[in-house]
C-alpha cells in the first residue's frame, strides 16, 4: 500500500478523492479496480473509505 494511502487512514481522512488525480490513482491501486469502477464505488455510495470498500467487496 502507497504510503500515502495509510497516512490518509491514519489521519483520519478516509476519503477517496476522485476528482484529484493522484488520490484516484492511488485509490485504484490500493483497491484493485480501474479508475472508472473506482468512480462509480464512489459515485453510489460516496467518498468514504470504508464504504468503498465494502461496496467493492475489498
Amino acid at each position: 500500500m502507497p504510503d500515502e494511502l495509510m497516512s490518509h487512514e491514519a489521519d483520519g481522512q478516509e476519503l477517496v478523492h476522485v476528482d484529484q488525480i493522484h488520490d484516484l490513482r492511488d485509490w485504484a491501486i490500493y483497491f484493485s479496480v480501474s479508475k472508472e469502477k473506482l468512480k462509480a464505488a464512489v459515485a453510489a455510495v460516496g467518498p468514504r473509505v470504508e464504504d468503498v470498500r465494502r461496496y467493492l467487496g475489498k
